[in-house]
């Protein structure tokens, strides 16, 4: 078979040796017309979050059997045409065990609250232009802070312990988990979330039914002063509402690793909060970094090649 790895710097030695008893491995990095051109005969496919797979790379895709992303999220798959077609995807969605062992989305996730509330960036660049200003940074202490955690899976979980290591009172909201959990008190919905959250942590997958879930019709709830974090996915926030309650006050910041449409450049750089971020110290953005850590990298896909062992041998 031939197996094409769209993004291979630092890929697993273990995983790639498995793979190379499958057949020979093409490697990337490719733009897209690249791997539209090397696509055709390609029975494996491995790829991270730097393409898209549309209907347009699928069509070229003559022989291929396996589509594998080593990702929880799949809204750079057209899972859809994928079926069509007889493509079996195979992602680390709904791998609960296994990725509760995966901790590098909560630690980015708790990294970017600790830089947006106590306004690391902003206190760095002001040193960096000599100033010494202790009091244009005052903050607050987290334990005198509440979080409300959107999606109570595995990340909003993980993000709950930490909070309660912090001394922080807990709130949650899943509209698919409402049992009972240890030092998180739920709420019935959204915009009772909104109310009592000094954070709002979002930690929810993408579905054509939550597009846009934050919008001016819940954020207008927001508690005065409320400060958002996103590692999720950016299609989950409309960025239009989001800057103008960043602009009126209602929300104090936002930090995000993702943006709406942030695999198309040019939408990308049209992003109206990335706008807004280059004239205002109040919001934070990475560029989708919080599963890029060594360790998780090399497990997430050791696990996926493994994954595609079981369905090759069964």
């Amino acid at each position: 078979m031939k197996i094409l790895i769209t993004e291979p710097k630092n890929f697993s030695h273990q995983a790639l040796k498995n793979l190379k008893e499958l057949g020979t491995i093409i490697f990337g990095p490719f733009t897209r017309e690249e791997l539209i051109d090397e696509i055709a005969d390609v029975s494996i496919l491995v790829l991270r979050l730097g393409h898209v797979i549309d209907n347009q790379v699928i069509e070229k895709a003559k022989n291929l059997k396996y589509i594998l992303t080593p990702t929880t999220g799949l809204n750079h798959i057209d899972t859809s045409i994928c079926k069509q077609k007889n493509v079996t995807v195979l992602s680390l969605f709904e791998e609960t065990e296994f990725l509760s062992t995966i901790p590098s989305t909560s630690e980015h996730s708790w990294a970017l609250l600790l830089s947006l509330i106590r306004q690391i960036p902003a206190a760095f660049d002001s040193v960096k232009k000599g100033d010494w200003e202790r009091d244009a940074f005052r903050s607050s202490n987290l334990n005198a802070l509440t979080i409300g955690i959107l999606g109570l899976g595995r990340v909003g979980k993980q993000i709950a312990h930490i909070a309660n290591a912090f001394n922080m009172k807990v709130y949650g909201y899943d509209s698919k988990n409402m049992n009972s959990i240890a030092n998180i008190t739920l709420v019935d919905n959204i915009s009772e979330l909104m109310k009592v959250s000094d954070v709002l942590s979002i930690h929810v997958n993408l579905t054509e039914e939550n597009k846009y879930l934050i919008n001016k019709e819940n954020l207008q709830y927001a508690k005065e002063g409320m400060y958002i974090i996103n590692t999720s996915r950016g299609e989950l926030i409309n960025e239009n509402d989001l800057v103008s309650y960043l602009v009126s006050g209602k929300l104090k910041g936002v930090a995000v690793d993702v943006l709406d449409n942030e695999l198309n450049a040019y939408k990308r750089n049209s992003s109206t909060l990335l706008a807004y971020a280059k004239e205002n110290d109040n919001v934070i953005i990475t560029p989708h970094i919080a599963g890029v850590t060594k360790e998780s990298m090399h497990m997430t896909e050791d696990f996926i090649v493994d994954k595609l062992l079981e369905v090759l041998k069964a």
